[in-house]
């Protein structure tokens, strides 16, 4: 089993040194990764939970080279409001730079206005994500020169270089709690990232593609709020006493789960850190590591 933390790059209690000390806290408790939040233009309405904000892949460029051993991810990225040549580029150097240590979560998104404000299409976003994702395995090939040529995207001989140091590219996970997304990870990708996604139905949707995950390496990474220790918590946030969230996470683990990205709830930095500490002193040991990501 693989355990991450989400980093408080967004919303009340944001920044620089908040992402900074929580990712050395993660890494020194012994966490396989540390993750950023995406989003770079939402509308008024649909920002008040995520602002201020820091962008996610400057965000762990930052971070890595202050980390040592982590691995650093976005949870996700909205590839389809974005140019794919220029994601895989600036993921390719985050990996040369940190030493081959990148995860890439990716999804479609959710928010229209988020798209008007960046001059892309809403409508579209899946049928193009499909080809942002192709984009990015095109560029990650370890090809020097490099072509597409797609319905959407279209690029001739362009030299890529340097290729990621991963080989093959980093991981790259689809993002979402749909069959549909399922249904893309499987086709185009290494992982599917649900987020909050209760354990029967992460195992009724995984039962349906069985067949699809024999003798394949395949990441089911699960996003979870953590109320750590408090009697109730809003949004299905994982709460209650160590046994009470462990009797969850292991109902996880049954259901397919290989992998938990933690999103402490918090008030305060000091209040974050000592429940990242303590989750990784009760509950990590109950479950055995993973060698590597996928």
């Amino acid at each position: 089993m693989h355990f991450g933390v989400i980093l408080p790059n967004y919303g009340a209690g944001s920044g620089r040194l908040a992402v900074l000390d929580t990712a050395l806290a993660a890494e020194s408790a012994g966490y396989q990764s540390v993750w950023t939040t995406d989003h770079l233009a939402l509308p008024r309405g649909d920002a008040e939970r995520f602002s201020p904000i820091l962008e996610a892949l400057m965000t762990l460029g930052f971070l890595a080279g202050s980390t040592a051993r982590v691995k650093l991810g976005v949870s996700a990225l909205v590839l389809p409001q974005r140019n794919p040549l220029e994601v895989a580029r600036e993921v390719a150097t985050l990996d040369v730079l940190s030493g081959g240590r990148v995860i890439l979560a990716a999804g479609i998104g959710w928010s229209q206005g988020e798209y008007a404000n960046l001059g892309y299409s809403f409508t579209d976003r899946a049928r193009r994500m499909e080809e942002a994702l192709q984009v990015l395995r095109t560029c990650w090939r370890g090809n020097r020169i490099v072509s597409y040529q797609g319905r959407y995207y279209r690029f001739e001989q362009v030299d890529f270089a340097p290729p990621p140091i991963q080989a093959g590219g980093p991981p790259l996970w689809v993002a979402g709690n749909s069959p549909s997304a399922l249904n893309r990870a499987l086709r185009l990708a290494d992982g599917w990232h649900p987020v909050g996604l209760p354990p029967d139905v992460l195992a009724d949707q995984l039962a349906k593609v069985r067949p699809l995950l024999a003798n394949r390496p395949f990441s089911v990474a699960v996003r979870l709020s953590v109320a750590w220790e408090r009697e109730a918590a809003e949004g299905g946030a994982l709460c209650g006493s160590p046994e009470q969230i462990l009797e969850i996470l292991r109902l996880y683990q049954s259901s397919g789960a290989t992998a938990f990205l933690l999103h402490f709830l918090a008030d305060t930095q000091s209040e974050r850190e000592r429940a990242l500490r303590a989750f990784a002193r009760e509950i990590i040991p109950h479950f055995p590591r993973d060698v590597e990501m996928g």
